[in-house]
């Protein structure tokens, strides 16, 4: 049980280097530093790194070592098109049982996200950019759902962080979809709704020259 907790702490932290671009594409990764950053042993961290290697995070070059992947641009389109079109469908479930605890709880969200944007904390904006999606899938009763999503949407994800880091981006634009989509399903309006959800993940991958521009050692083949 320890080694299982140990395995999920390492895996856990060394995801969330990648994602947030603390552990940069391309870069070797350091067994001894990761060892001595999260004080942990060597068996678990091997355990992680396969999981990891399993998920495209990582990759291994014989007689080498192991690398950072870099951030692939057609898993990351791909991502966001099932997701668009996983979510609209979600969002139509809700309008059909929204409740005024529903309602409260995705306020309450939204309420927070603007206080880290006011605080211009990044990584709260978002960590509450998920929940405030993931709140519907439980509405819906489809959390399994966005749990499968999340594996699958790692490349995106990654994206999405650098993109949130970039100067151009308006983080109150992000707020204000956020409410206009509550609101249209709010007021069960299925087509509103399925719109501006279509609009909001669109977005997701804009902003992909800028990026490439910014990062350009960062990206492997591939065309959003």
């Amino acid at each position: 049980m320890e080694d299982k907790s140990l395995f999920e702490q390492a895996y856990s932290e060394i995801r969330q280097q990648i994602l947030f671009d603390v552990l940069k594409p391309g870069t070797k990764v350091s067994w001894k530093q990761l060892e001595q950053q999260m004080q942990i042993g060597r068996t678990p961290i091997r355990e992680a790194l396969i999981q990891l290697r399993k998920d495209g995070l990582i990759y291994a070059v014989p007689q080498s070592g192991t690398y950072i992947s870099k951030i692939n641009l057609k898993s990351a389109a791909n991502a966001r098109f099932v997701r668009e079109n996983i979510e609209r469908l979600i969002a139509m479930e809700c309008c059909a049982g929204f409740s005024k605890d529903d309602k409260d709880s995705l306020e309450a969200i939204l309420l927070a996200q603007e206080q880290a944007m006011r605080e211009q904390d990044k990584h709260k904006f978002f960590e509450l950019d998920n929940v405030f999606h993931k709140m519907f899938f439980k509405i819906a009763g489809k959390e399994e759902v966005w749990e499968w999503l999340e594996v699958n949407n790692v490349h995106l994800d990654r994206f999405r962080w650098l993109r949130l880091n970039l100067k151009s981006i308006e983080w109150e634009q992000i707020i204000d979809q956020h409410r206009a989509i509550l609101n249209s399903i709010i007021e069960q309006n299925l087509e509103e709704s399925s719109f501006l959800l279509s609009l909001h993940l669109h977005e997701m991958t804009e902003e992909k020259q800028s990026l490439l521009d910014h990062y350009p050692s960062y990206f492997s083949d591939g065309n959003l």
